[in-house]
């Protein structure tokens, strides 16, 4: 999934969970249960299976994830609660570890930790996986839907 759906997911557990440490760790939680949904990045060519490409993906994310943010806080004319910042870290902590196992991959607590990510990004995928259009277009269908959730 993509950062900003993550957050999307944080910003409505927030609006659930007041404690920042719970939302925190809920956030984290249903981001493996949100991997579980084909989103189509398993289809991704080999080629692009590189830092280089990886680091630039994170990028574009993290840029639509900001303007996401700045467009919400702008929107509501104030700043975004700790219990909204811990369910978002929460929420997209699992990829930067996953990020971070990508430059170090021999480490391996972050082995153990990219193995249970992959886990659950399998859990559907291994049988049944979108391609990465139709897995784009039902990130997007999921943001739109949540964002009925974070208003």
């Amino acid at each position: 999934m993509f950062l900003t759906v993550h957050s999307a997911v944080g910003l409505t557990i927030a609006n659930y969970i007041k404690n920042p440490l719970l939302a925190f760790f809920v956030g984290f939680i249903l981001h493996y249960v949100f991997d579980i949904i084909p989103h189509g990045d398993t289809q991704i060519p080999k080629k692009y299976h590189n830092i280089v490409y990886i680091t630039l993906a994170g990028f574009l994310d993290l840029a639509v994830l900001t303007s996401f943010l700045l467009i919400l806080m702008l929107g509501q004319a104030k700043f975004l609660t700790w219990t909204q910042i811990a369910a978002i870290s929460g929420s997209v902590i699992p990829d930067l570890i996953q990020f971070i196992y990508f430059l170090h991959p021999r480490q391996k607590h972050l082995l153990r930790i990219q193995k249970v990510h992959d886990f659950f990004h399998g859990l559907i995928t291994n049988k049944k996986n979108f391609g990465l259009i139709p897995g784009l277009i039902l990130q997007i269908i999921l943001f739109l839907i949540l964002q009925i959730f974070i208003s």
